[in-house]
């Protein structure tokens, strides 16, 4: 699976980023504050399953797995979001727990 890049090149950082792409932006910088605190370089190695989520949009290991995205450029924001937009086009925002326990909300 190829990850998009954003239609528009717009200087933007942090959860920011989620704004260069077509979805809720408003809910995908919630979600990337409930997931991460905007920190790039937020990682969660504690997994029940024995995966590891790391970055802004916490992309886990998996994604490492299938080759959507590298173990280095998950704490490369630019490539954190792209690879968590290619996750929302095939899963919607039920990919991200932050969302599906409504942690989100709190950054709304």
């Amino acid at each position: 699976m190829a990850v998009e890049r954003p239609v528009e090149s717009v200087k933007a950082s942090g959860c920011d980023i989620a704004s260069l792409y077509d979805w809720d932006v408003t809910v995908a910088k919630a979600i990337c504050l409930a997931e991460s605190g905007g920190n790039p370089q937020a990682y969660n190695g504690k997994n029940r399953n024995g995966t590891n989520d790391a970055g802004l949009m916490q992309i886990n290991s998996i994604h490492v797995d299938s080759g959507l995205i590298s173990s280095e450029d998950r704490f490369n924001p630019e490539k954190n979001m792209a690879s968590a937009y290619a996750i929302y086009k095939g899963s919607g925002f039920k990919a991200w727990s932050g969302f599906v326990s409504n942690k989100y909300k709190e950054f709304l």
